[in-house]
């Protein structure tokens, strides 16, 4: 794997530079900090913080044997803790792909299997350790051609998800005008 990542470090101040706060959570990946999880009185004055760019991939160590990596797809710069680990693709590999395919349970099974700690619960997978996992992966074009295979099926779960949320609130619209 260290043939397809970059580990990136840049540390920032998101005040500073007027970054959102974004977290990494097994099931969404990264998502915006939202107000319920917003633990900003927690943070201390000193606490780094990373940025992570458009098309790079961020992970938490403790829980990457649970799923928990995201992909920036967001088209901006957002700052995430500076205890995860950010990397970004090699030359020669589609993003699409891996996005798909690092949260995949395949690739859970092989963090599990190289993960170091001696307890389960407390067992980490840092990029020293991510980068020595050996696996099979498709050529270029295949990565591209399943990447996009993806893409296109997510786009479709995003649009029936809409129309779902939509009948939802028709739902209880029509509800609340019956038992007025």
């Amino acid at each position: 794997m260290g043939e397809v990542f970059q580990q990136t470090v840049e540390y920032i101040d998101p005040k500073e530079v007027g970054l959102e706060l974004w977290s990494v959570t097994v099931e969404n990946g990264l998502t915006p900090k939202s107000e319920r999880y917003n633990r900003e009185f927690l943070v201390k004055k000193n606490d780094k913080f990373k940025a992570i760019h458009p098309d790079e991939i961020v992970y938490n160590p403790m829980n990457m044997t649970l799923g928990s990596i995201g992909f920036n797809n967001s088209g901006k710069n957002v700052a995430v803790s500076g205890y995860y680990v950010t990397m970004k693709l090699n030359k020669g590999f589609d993003s699409k792909y891996f996005a798909t395919w690092l949260p995949s349970p395949n690739a859970i099974n092989l963090y599990k299997l190289y993960a170091t700690g001696s307890l389960i619960e407390r067992q980490r997978v840092q990029f020293p350790t991510l980068s020595g996992i050996k696996t099979l992966m498709p050529i270029l074009n295949e990565q591209k051609q399943i990447g996009l295979f993806f893409k296109q099926l997510d786009d479709t779960i995003a649009l029936h998800q809409r129309k779902i949320d939509e009948l939802k609130s028709m739902k209880k619209s029509m509800l609340q005008k019956m038992f007025v």
